[in-house]
């Protein structure tokens, strides 16, 4: 991953949910659901597929984005290609919505 603005998405970067939205795993579906806050006065639903609950779980805000790629790869076994731009497509909505939290960066 390229290096990028201090505020979008790149490989060092490493982030964690945000405590203002609590996971729920319904009859076999993932739900993020906001509590707090203004995403709790938008009453409103994200629901996850299993690549975006993987993705999802990894953020921790221990691991960096290429260590989560690297995870991708192997779980899904899909291209370092493809496993990046979906990377990198999805934590931006998250990071969009409010739903994750930017930690730093990893260090070199």
């Amino acid at each position: 991953m390229t290096a990028a603005a201090p505020d979008a998405v790149d490989g060092r970067r490493i982030y964690r949910q945000s405590p203002a939205v609590a996971t729920r795993d319904i009859a076999g579906e993932v739900l993020l659901v906001p509590v707090r806050g203004e995403l709790a006065q938008l009453q409103r639903l994200f629901s996850l597929n299993a690549v975006g609950a993987f993705i999802w779980q990894e953020l921790d805000g221990k691991r960096d984005l290429a260590a989560i790629e690297r995870d991708l790869i192997e779980r899904f076994e899909v291209s370092e290609e493809e496993a990046r731009r979906d990377l990198v497509e999805y934590v931006e909505s998250l990071r969009q919505a409010s739903l994750i939290v930017a930690e730093g960066t990893a260090e070199e």
